[in-house]
């Protein structure tokens, strides 16, 4: 066969019955002067030069080698982490810039967007319970027999307390048949809307009301008016701050507060509010102010089409500094240079310098000594591959552990200084005015909502015992089942006796200690039980014996978790009674903060914090229970919001410092478990092989560590030991390039050729 020389290349081949000459494309493992002859077009025979026999071999074994791509190359790991601090100094900037601009502080945003959101959701849940209650007591009348008209009207309207007026109406005249307590609009209801059973949302000259109506089968209709209102908030005066009420048709009502611009302005305003879907905030500038903002917040009153609006004046600052972004990436940057400077000098640098010799080794070339390289692994193997004649003391050299160790201690001096400058800095968040005013307001939600869910429980309890003061106690369980039915605040219903004894139940089993009940009725928490919180609602009937309700720790509590921050409720002792973050029961309260509202609290109104006695930033606020069932249980709801979560500038940047702090450090570490468990414990066994080599021990095979550079590096070093122990025959090629570090290689005896067996092997 022709090769590149145009000559044939004559070489000894292993037959199936043992050696025989042919044609052979190349000389593979052949050494220099023992049977390649090259046969030229005139008919002369010539040997390979020795510099095309070293060529040959050093083909055959880069075919026979581990290719060593990415990710598997030893320079893989510096790659991956100068890319990802890369990424990391980008974010970093990228983080501080989307926070710089001058205007409201999206803490601010985000408090009025659910200050609003949560009126919107108190006056559906009061509206649809009224609605509910409605319903409850005229449905009855749709079909068969009626009362008289005021008997209808009567039980519509019940107390007037909810529903202000109520008339019956001729649907198709619409003419009012007759009415009580405030007029209702039947000339602003749709045409039809008297044959269905229906809720409109109305404006009237006395502001925004609901209209209930329900058919009747007889060609009349009951209509009930049921004014929208709300609870006195607590509203910023300084930030001109007004709560507005959008119906369908675009009127719109100012329930509380003032108005915060002109009228023609807060038309303008209102445009450019979504008409639907969820609460959301808007900032408006106004040219005559340069440092106030317009803010509205808007969110939906259920399925009604009406939107509840929060404005109010709020103060503008500035957000975090992109030029402190760009001062941490640029110093991220050069440190991450350094460090990966010193992982390239440490393991990828060693090894792809010991690679090109162990190579050279295994195909026969002379290995000369080289200068000296930075880790000890790295030297150990080229003492092995140079076989120095004279043993000179080792100098002191690193290993490549130390060397990453000193790279990452390099990188993680960043993180640390970034750590320190947050927490030493002594620039601390401004509360703003209105989150305080937001606070205090939830604080008051909270407490409102506990005390309509302890009256509600009550007055369910109340209901079960007059509707059941004469039944037997044998037939109460019916009864105390029935009234538990549409209850979900209450765990249990129990008929009591006189002694405190449970003789009917409905429910899960009474926790209550079974002591008498003091007075006729009312709302207790049990003090004898100290393990969880017992909270109960009684009536006593005529009989003696009582109905007992207790409450549901679970929905009391999931009624405090509605509002953002933490929600306490703390007793006249400075006791936890119910925490929304998880609680053990009449636990004292150690925070200073707390206390002190809670006393003031206690005393009556409302109290909010933005600094504590040391002058601290923090959002607290304290107010009690109003409802007369349960004001005597002196309980106080504590509304606390984590600085540290809020959108404030300050706390943004610190937020960002510590995120990126921390992304650095996991790169480190997690680079630093890359090279150690991949690189430099494979590295550290071929190093052992090669101190073996160098001592003599030639009988104990050196495997492929990995199929990279390192297994590489073990391929050669192993055919260099077979050189050793077997003979030259070995140069450019290995017994074996795959296998585990348990299998072992074995050497074969060279089968000896018979000439009389001997025959040619056709190409």
């Amino acid at each position: 066969m022709v090769d590149h020389r145009g000559c044939y290349s004559l070489a000894p081949r292993p037959g199936p019955y043992g050696w025989s000459w042919a044609f052979y494309p190349s000389i593979l493992n052949l050494p220099a002067g023992k049977g390649g002859v090259c046969v030229s077009a005139t008919g002369g025979v010539s040997r390979p030069s020795p510099q095309q026999v070293l060529a040959w071999r050093r083909r055959a074994l880069d075919q026979q080698l581990p290719a060593a791509a990415f990710p598997a190359g030893s320079r893989s790991p510096v790659l991956v982490y100068l890319w990802a601090m890369t990424i990391v100094a980008a974010a970093t900037v990228f983080g501080f810039a989307i926070n710089d601009h001058h205007g409201v502080p999206q803490a601010v945003q985000d408090s009025q967007r659910d200050f609003s959101s949560r009126i919107g959701r108190a006056m559906n849940l009061a509206s649809n319970r009224a609605i509910d209650e409605f319903d409850r007591r005229v449905t009855r009348f749709q079909t068969g027999p009626r009362p008289a008209d005021t008997e209808i009207l009567s039980s519509a309207v019940g107390d007037r307390q909810t529903w202000t007026g109520a008339a019956i109406v001729e649907a198709a005249s619409r003419r009012k048949v007759s009415e009580s307590g405030v007029p209702v609009p039947i000339d602003q209801l749709p045409p039809e809307s008297l044959s269905t059973i229906t809720l409109l949302p109305l404006t009237t000259t006395d502001g925004p009301v609901l209209v209930r109506i329900v058919p009747f089968d007889d060609g009349r209709a009951l209509v009930g008016l049921q004014p929208l209102t709300m609870r006195n908030l607590r509203l910023n005066v300084e930030g001109r701050h007004g709560i507005f009420m959008i119906m369908p048709d675009g009127v719109s009502t100012l329930m509380q507060g003032v108005d915060t611009v002109p009228s023609e302005q807060l038309t303008k305003v209102f445009g450019e509010l979504p008409a639907d879907g969820p609460s959301r905030a808007r900032v408006f500038a106004v040219q005559e102010w340069s440092d106030r903002q317009l803010l509205a917040a808007t969110a939906p009153v259920g399925d009604t089409g009406i939107r509840v609006v929060s404005v109010v004046v709020a103060t503008t600052g500035d957000g975090t500094s992109t030029t402190r972004g760009f001062v941490l990436a640029v110093t991220l940057l050069l440190v991450a240079v350094l460090s990966a400077t010193l992982m390239h000098h440490s393991l990828s640098r060693p090894i792809q310098t010991v690679l090109p010799l162990a190579k050279d080794d295994a195909c026969g070339v002379e290995v000369k000594p080289t200068g000296r390289l930075w880790t000890a692994e790295a030297n150990r193997v080229v003492d092995a591959l140079t076989r120095p004649a004279v043993e000179t003391a080792r100098r002191w050299r690193p290993t490549a552990l130390q060397g990453l160790v000193a790279a990452a201690v390099v990188t993680l001096l960043w993180p640390t200084v970034v750590l320190l400058s947050s927490q030493s800095s002594d620039a601390q968040p401004d509360v703003p005015v209105q989150l305080l005013y937001d606070v205090e307001n939830r604080a008051e939600a909270v407490a409102e909502q506990l005390g309509n869910a302890l009256e509600t429980g009550l007055r369910t309890v109340s209901l079960v015992t007059s509707g059941s003061d004469s039944t037997a106690p044998a037939d109460m369980g019916e009864a105390l089942a029935r009234g538990l039915a549409d209850e979900h605040r209450l765990r249990g219903l129990f008929l009591v006796e006189a002694d405190g004894r449970v003789s009917e139940s409905a429910g899960r089993r009474s926790l209550r200690e079974q002591t008498p009940l003091p007075g006729t009725g009312g709302i207790q928490l049990d003090r004898s039980i100290e393990r969880l919180p017992v909270v109960y609602a009684y009536r006593t009937r005529t009989d003696g014996r009582a109905v007992v309700g207790e409450f549901d720790i679970d929905y009391l509590v999931g009624l405090m978790r509605q509002v953002a921050g933490r929600a306490r409720v703390v007793d006249q002792d400075l006791r936890t009674v119910l925490d929304s973050n998880g609680f053990r029961a009449f636990q004292p309260v150690t925070d200073v903060a707390a206390a002190e509202v809670v006393v003031e609290a206690l005393a009556g109104g409302t109290v909010g914090r933005s600094r504590d006695a040391e002058g601290q930033p923090l959002l607290i606020a304290a107010a009690g229970l109003t409802e007369a069932s349960s004001a005597h249980l002196d309980w106080v709801i504590v509304v606390e919001n984590d600085i540290a979560l809020l959108h404030l500038p300050v706390v943004v940047t610190k937020r960002w410092s510590l995120l990126v702090a921390g992304a650095v450090l996991g790169i480190v570490l997690l680079t630093l478990a890359w090279q150690f468990y991949i690189f430099v414990q494979p590295l550290r066994r071929v190093a052992a092989a090669a101190d073996r080599i160098n001592r003599g021990v030639l009988d104990q095979p050196i495997t492929p560590q990995r199929h990279d550079d390192i297994g590489a590096i073990a391929v050669c070093l192993e055919i260099s030991r077979q050189i050793r122990h077997t003979g030259s025959a070995r140069f450019g090629g290995a017994l074996r390039v795959r296998g585990s570090e348990a299998d072992l290689t074995t050497v074969m005896p060279k089968v000896r050729r018979d000439s009389r067996h001997a025959r040619g092997v056709k190409v």
